[in-house]
């Protein structure tokens, strides 16, 4: 009876120090979107700059994407969510708020921020991003992310422009912090692309106006 009880003890001891074990190995892990924008070329500067107030809005994102945990994505009709991979912080609030510094940091506007408490704007900046997600196939793994943005008048919610795209770009070699790079290296060229279609747009409604003055 004796050697029965002290077994179980034993017993519970191992398994209780092997639960611990497995508790402090097994801890979640916390990764964020982030870039420093880059004034790369001249085709993403406008001068002077353009004399009107921008408020980036909460981008929307499907219900499948909008939470912590990291998404992988094993075909069209199966994913999953990493358990202890996760955003740091809601990757809609990120992306909304990298494309206001993004916009700031280049100077286009008068003022592009997140919120406006005493004035109102003159346009905003709204979008929904797609997906969000890391392709795990057989000998295949990708970062997947697609996203639509418009630039719209604030009070007329009058669409100036849009830019979207849906990329996938594989890696080899896959660490979760790599991924989270590159979907922010993806984040960061196509608001280049999206601010280099509203420099365009900018400077030819300069242009017609000018022509319109000369006209007159």
């Amino acid at each position: 009876m004796k050697k029965r009880f002290f077994a179980i003890i034993i017993f519970s001891l191992i398994a209780g120090f092997l639960l611990t074990c497995m508790t402090r190995a097994i801890q979640p892990k916390y990764f964020i979107l982030d870039y420093q924008p880059v004034l790369r070329d001249s085709s993403l500067t406008i001068e002077p700059s353009i004399p009107k107030k921008v408020q980036v809005q909460t981008m929307k994102i499907p219900r499948t994407f909008d939470r912590v945990n990291i998404v992988v994505r094993y075909s069209a009709h199966r994913l999953d969510y990493y358990r202890y991979n996760l955003w740091a912080i809601r990757p809609q609030t990120t992306i909304s708020d990298l494309i206001a510094e993004h916009i700031s940091e280049y100077g286009i506007f008068q003022q592009c921020q997140r919120e406006f408490l005493d004035e109102r704007p003159d346009y905003e900046i709204v979008g929904t991003i797609e997906a969000i997600e890391k392709f795990d196939h057989e000998a295949y793994t990708a970062a997947h992310f697609a996203m639509r943005m418009y630039l719209r008048t604030y009070d007329g919610y009058e669409d100036v422009l849009s830019h979207e795209f849906d990329r996938e770009e594989e890696m080899p070699i896959f660490r979760m912090e790599l991924f989270a790079k590159k979907i922010s290296d993806i984040l960061q060229e196509e608001v280049d692309n999206f601010l280099r279609k509203i420099i365009v747009h900018f400077k030819e409604q300069r242009k017609s106006e000018k022509e319109t003055m000369q006209s007159s």
